[in-house]
């Protein structure tokens, strides 16, 4: 099991089968300021990927010691949570596609640039 930040490393962290607990927490100023903006349900790429709490977040006031002892604790001393979590991680890996994301999108995109840049002379 893994703690981990929120943001492109629980993506990361998926990709790699890892059972994790998100944290994340920012200075009270800037969450007062931020909270109403919100939308989303939640903040972790995982969850947001898969539509639905897949990896427990631990944001602002929950991100405490006792709470990620807790979440990870848990993971660990549970086979059958570990097993959940692999599956929703196992969803979110379906989501996202095959691995070379970046050749599929570079052979789409430059028939087109050279088609344009052929168009302009």
């Amino acid at each position: 099991a893994a703690v981990v930040s929120s943001g492109t490393a629980t993506v990361e962290t998926a990709l790699l089968d890892t059972p994790m607990v998100v944290v994340y927490r920012v200075a009270k100023p800037t969450a007062l300021l931020v909270r109403p903006l919100l939308r989303a349900p939640f903040i972790c790429m995982v969850n947001l990927i898969a539509g639905r709490s897949i990896v427990p977040e631990l944001i602002q006031d929950n991100f405490r010691p006792e709470r990620v002892a807790q979440e990870t604790l848990a993971l660990l001393e549970s086979p059958e949570k570990r097993r959940a979590m692999r599956q929703g991680l196992a969803e979110v890996r379906e989501r996202l596609g095959p691995p070379g994301a970046v050749d599929r999108a570079a052979e789409a995109i430059v028939p087109l640039l050279e088609k344009r840049a052929s168009n302009t002379f």
